[in-house]
């Protein structure tokens, strides 16, 4: 997994239009939360992190293609020829899959020939894409993988199906989701074919996990088992275990829900010796807002843009990430710096 590097990213949140403004200001504490034009059921205002630069009569699936389009682009952007495979999560459940699959297949389809997967796996997606795109890299079958995942509750339905499960932030309801939307991408290569092309390796993948959690948001299974998510996170990590490393840094997708915060409190327990001391946790969603399916390609391009411009707090990063239906992935990231100095 060490040949294999990220090359681009890209990204659009609430909180910047590409992955740099993003990076950039997460780091700088700025927030982006705010109340949007939409309503509860109540016909009070909802707070959320949503993308004002887009139309906000738009919603559905063109608010995701206006979502991904530009951080596709901005993630290929140095990738115009070979064999390139695509692979983008949406939401567990999406109920508009068929359309939104078919209009981002098209917008993916204008910016290359590309073949395309676009699979609904929520948050956990990205550790069955991840390793297919390892695969298909290291056995010659493609020249490029573009993995991503794109995700909006700046819709009248999200926001209605949070409300009636209780799961919708406001000042009453704090055990909740903030709801929020955005996209990220980023390009992996084999290190050898991206040095030919001329471009820089910013991260590489050192391993990834998977695992499977009892515990759901509707059920009484213990959230503080954390199995799946402590199986996961070990999994990535055992690359740097054998080599005597340990993570400094730790991305999660923790929102407001305290089910998923037991999770994580039991699993930072367990894991204490696959974290480096000190170690910083970041948790994106408690400012931008719930980042579903786009959450673990933001991390990548998050902790890729952080090594790139020299201002990150670890050479070495775990993303996690889990998503209603049980499904956890990890992710263990070392800046391209450190393993080209002999370190990782």
């Amino acid at each position: 997994m060490s040949a294999v590097g990220v090359v681009e990213v890209g990204a659009r949140t609430p909180i910047g239009l590409n992955a740099r403004q993003t990076g950039f200001l997460l780091r700088a504490g700025f927030p982006a939360v705010a109340e949007a034009p939409l309503a509860s059921s109540a016909g009070e205002a909802i707070t959320m992190g949503f993308v004002p630069a887009i139309d906000p009569r738009i919603v559905g699936p063109e608010r995701l293609v206006l979502l991904a389009a530009p951080a596709f682009e901005e993630a290929v952007s140095p990738i115009r020829d070979g064999k390139i495979m695509v692979q983008l999560a949406l939401d567990e459940g999406y109920p508009d899959a068929p359309t939104a699959t078919k209009l981002l297949a098209a917008a993916v389809k204008r910016s290359t020939s590309a073949t395309v997967e676009i699979v609904a796996g929520g948050e956990a997606a990205l550790g069955p894409l991840l390793l297919e795109a390892l695969n298909a890299l290291s056995s010659m079958q493609v020249d490029a993988v573009i993995l991503g995942g794109v995700h909006s509750d700046y819709d009248p339905r999200a926001i209605a199906a949070l409300e009636e499960s209780g799961r919708l932030f406001s000042p009453d309801n704090l055990d909740a989701r903030i709801p929020g939307e955005g996209a990220a991408f980023f390009a992996l290569m084999r290190d050898a074919d991206a040095g030919r092309r001329g471009l820089r390796t910013v991260a590489r993948v050192v391993g990834v996990g998977t695992g499977h959690e009892r515990a759901g948001p509707h059920d009484d299974a213990p959230a503080y088992e954390a199995f799946g998510l402590t199986s996961a996170t070990r999994q990535a990590a055992e690359p740097l275990a054998r080599t005597g490393q340990t993570a400094g840094w730790m991305l999660t997708d923790l929102t407001g829900e305290m089910r998923r915060l037991r999770e994580w409190q039991a699993a930072f327990v367990r894991l204490q010796d696959v974290l480096g001391r000190p170690y910083v946790i970041e948790s994106p969603a408690q400012r931008i807002g719930y980042l579903g399916a786009a959450a673990m390609p933001l991390f990548v391009a998050i902790a890729a843009t952080a090594w790139e411009h020299g201002y990150a707090p670890s050479p070495v990063a775990i993303a996690a990430a889990g998503n209603d239906g049980g499904a956890r992935a990890a992710v263990a990231l070392a800046s391209a710096a450190r393993t080209s100095d002999g370190e990782g």
